[in-house]
């Protein structure tokens, strides 16, 4: 998990459609574009998210590699609304094409044939609890983005100045 959320930069009619847990912010599969497109608009970086099953008991069953991953394709080094825009591109068109391709409710079944019986026996469906867990990431601020290049540069520049 990330060490800030910046989830809460999201409008708040996208915030109420969520769940949360863990600090993580999930929505049903069919307001994913519509979150991707709001963080866009709150000049978020789409970072992606998973399919889980979020039961009322407060157990998550994730299905980890049924996945959206940004952070794959979008150069860091791009300037932030760069990074937002293909951010968003990348984010719609790789989910768009993941519900195309993939049966969510077989891979939740594939994955936790148990909780599908127990549901079954409850008379409840797996499509009550299904949703995506979905990642963004506010601007960094230009202070902290310096200490970062910092910190990674340092042992090169300290080896250099060691040799002179």
């Amino acid at each position: 998990m990330r060490q800030s959320s910046a989830e809460h930069f999201l409008p708040s009619e996208i915030l109420e459609r969520a769940s949360v847990r863990g600090g993580e912010y999930a929505w049903g599969v069919d307001d994913i574009p519509s979150v991707i497109q709001a963080a866009r608009d709150a000049n978020l970086l789409n970072i992606g998210g998973q399919l889980q099953f979020r039961l009322p008991d407060g157990e998550t069953c994730e299905c980890y590699w049924v996945e959206v991953d940004t952070s794959k394709s979008v150069p860091q080094k791009l300037p932030w609304q760069e990074r937002v825009r293909l951010s968003y591109e990348t984010a719609l068109a790789d989910y768009q094409r993941l519900r195309s391709s993939t049966n969510f409710l077989n891979e939740g079944k594939h994955a936790f044939p148990l909780l599908y019986e127990e549901l079954d026996a409850e008379g409840r469906h797996p499509s009550e609890f299904i949703c995506f867990v979905w990642y963004v990431q506010k601007e960094p601020n230009k202070l902290s983005e310096i200490w970062t290049n910092i910190q990674n540069s340092w042992p090169i520049k300290f080896l250099f100045a060691a040799k002179d």
